[in-house]
């Protein structure tokens, strides 16, 4: 059983049951979500409990992922690599430079028959360049390297210093999701004049991004 934190109140406890009540425990540190069986290390038992209702308001596009590639900048265990597998992703490219935390999610992609790349290594601007629809980013320091972007794919990031928050949201149009402690921005301008999706984003040329 996964258990709320302290300064979860009964409310916030009771909607995200309401979102998990199918979820099962299967091993010590092993659950099932869905066809999906995952390995967490301890303290992404509660990360994904907590978070899970959130990530649906910060970590899906305005466009639905049926047959997209994501890329997860922090991939961690690969919690949000199965969020949005369970959302109709198709592949993931899992960016994890933490060799415990990589090896838990080579372990979960190999048990889970996932369509996916992992990169053990730091993020870099030149993953832009990879064929992707949109991309998710939590991972300490990466979105600074953003900056020496021209422009930004589709996109959900995790930004932790409220001075590389003023100078992302100076330099792309994005859309501000404030949390307790650190803010989640959007991307979110990648639509046709009748304000659905025109065709693949990875077939935009940067001059099409936000």
């Amino acid at each position: 059983m996964i258990f709320p934190e302290r300064d979860m109140g009964l409310f916030e406890y009771a909607k995200h049951l309401a979102i998990t009540w199918n979820w099962r425990q299967v091993g010590p540190d092993t659950l099932k979500i869905g066809p999906y069986v995952v390995r967490l290390l301890p303290d992404y038992y509660r990360i994904i409990f907590r978070e899970w209702y959130a990530w649906k308001k910060q970590y899906l596009p305005s466009f639905p992922l049926k047959d997209k590639t994501i890329l997860d900048v922090g991939a961690g265990c690969g919690e949000t690599a199965l969020f949005y597998y369970l959302h109709g992703a198709t592949k993931v490219i899992a960016v994890e430079p933490e060799p415990v935390r990589f090896k838990v999610l080579n372990e979960n992609m190999i048990r889970n028959n996932w369509s996916m790349e992992i990169k053990m290594e730091p993020f870099a601007i030149s993953m832009l360049q990879e064929p992707f629809d949109f991309m998710k980013m939590d991972g300490e320091g990466c979105e600074e390297q953003l900056l020496e972007a021209e422009a930004l794919p589709p996109c959900s990031i995790e930004v932790h210093s409220r001075l590389t928050l003023d100078k992302l949201t100076s330099k792309f149009p994005l859309q501000i999701l404030p949390q307790r402690q650190t803010w989640i921005v959007k991307g979110v301008s990648v639509h046709g004049p009748d304000n659905t999706f025109p065709r693949n984003p990875r077939t935009l040329s940067p001059q099409e991004w936000v």
